[in-house]
């Protein structure tokens, strides 16, 4: 409906054409559906997916989604949503978690674990000298091109990568899982718009490493900074959520997911994909000077973050559970005055952005040293536990309103260690 009233238009007019997601029934051939309705409904398709979920994307007026929607090959059409960064901003350290102390120390900064994890972001500056990546993907115009020289269009996944696997050696920061392998997948395009046909594009690709003729390219674990309106159906998107239904075979696959909580400060349940049961949800604390205790000044290079969080304690922007269905898969990371890699360089960054890839890292650690084990369900059980059991234990490591101490009103998880794998 056009602004300004609820007018027809002229029967001439030409209808506007809008972005959709086609998700098909389950056996069919996307690409080979995709090329039919294409001469069929006049569409132009974008992208076809088939290792996440047999879907695709694709240019058509409503009147022809309508259209498409009744055909016997498919589920149902969705319009492809738009998303955003769980960034506060971007241009400290991991301390506090223990990246350091981990099994995964490796002086020569070559790293020891060997777990690959894939960036679904804004890309990662391949050259950094930090960074151990591999190879990386474009997705971001909804169809998966091979990326060499691997970029970053903005800044954001490079700092996301850092967090999760710088190398630990004489330059820079260190990672939770220092030296990991890492595999960009952009999804943010030269405008800065993350399309859901670029995320789908994601999830297929990253599965599709679990199910081709390398091993040394399987993905175990993915992390997704990234977020926008939504809610969990509990179905697994079977009813009309394309991403949700991608993300849920995707881990039937085998990939592990962490992804960030979002940074409105309100109940998480409504922001996909976090509130999806199937994901590790990061919230974020504010750690300044590395250490339990909260007495450390909310300082960050000279600037008062006093108004993001006090020293061990819930970031305020953090988003958070309120369901007992939710406290299941969530956990607590750093996010404020998070130190990590940047373009040609370092910065600080805050959002729960950058407490996701912490809890990233970390169960590559728990990968890495045979903690976790199994499918990705049994990979978070095992993660979950052994982070609660190491809170329990150590009580003095916790923050202010964390699982063990927290009403429930507010429920943060329990803050991720990286020295207990």
């Amino acid at each position: 409906m056009a602004a300004g009233g609820w007018g027809l238009a002229p029967a001439s007019a030409a209808q506007p054409v809008d972005e959709y997601i086609v998700v098909l029934k389950d056996n069919v051939d996307a690409e080979a559906v995709a090329h039919v309705h294409d001469k069929q409904y006049a569409m132009t398709e974008t992208g076809t997916y088939s290792h996440a979920v047999p879907a695709y994307s694709a240019e058509m007026t409503a009147a022809e989604a309508s259209d498409v929607a009744v055909d016997p090959s498919v589920a149902y059409v969705a319009p492809n949503r738009i998303f955003s960064l769980a960034e506060q901003s971007v241009p400290r350290s991991v301390t506090r978690t223990g990246a350091d102390e981990s099994s995964a120390k490796a002086g020569d900064g070559s790293g020891t674990v060997d777990v690959n994890i894939a960036i679904i972001d804004t890309g990662i500056d391949g050259s950094h000298p930090d960074l151990n990546v591999q190879a990386g993907v474009d997705c971001s115009s909804g169809s998966a091109t091979d990326e060499s020289p691997v970029i970053d269009v903005y800044g954001h996944g490079t700092a996301v990568a850092g967090v999760a696997a710088a190398k630990d050696n004489d330059t820079g920061v260190v990672g939770m899982a220092p030296g990991a392998p890492l595999w960009s997948v952009r999804v943010m395009d030269s405008a800065g718009a993350i399309s859901e046909a670029a995320l789908l594009c994601a999830f297929d690709w990253v599965t599709a490493t679990r199910t081709d003729d390398d091993p040394d390219n399987d993905i175990a674990v993915a992390n997704v900074s990234i977020g926008g309106g939504g809610t969990d159906d509990g179905d697994c998107g079977s009813s009309g959520d394309p991403m949700h239904a991608a993300i849920c075979r995707s881990v039937e696959a085998g990939v592990t997911y962490a992804v960030a909580a979002g940074n409105s400060g309100t109940d998480f349940a409504t922001t996909v994909p976090a509130a999806y049961d199937e994901v590790l949800t990061a919230t974020a604390i504010g750690d300044f000077d590395g250490r339990p205790g909260g007495s450390g000044s909310s300082t960050c290079d000279g600037e008062d973050l006093s108004r993001y969080a006090q020293d061990d304690g819930p970031a305020s922007f953090s988003n958070y559970a309120t369901g007992s269905g939710d406290f299941g898969h969530t956990v607590a990371g750093p996010g404020v005055c998070v130190q990590s890699t940047a373009p040609g360089g370092y910065g600080n960054n805050h959002g729960t952005s950058f407490a996701s890839p912490a809890v990233a890292g970390t169960v590559a650690l728990c990968l890495s040293s045979g903690t976790c084990s199994g499918d990705p369900a049994s990979v978070m059980q095992s993660f979950l536990d052994a982070t609660a059991e190491f809170a329990g234990s150590n009580p003095d490591q916790g923050f202010t309103g964390d699982a063990s101490g927290g009403d429930g009103a507010r429920y943060y998880g329990f803050l991720i260690r990286g020295s207990i794998f």
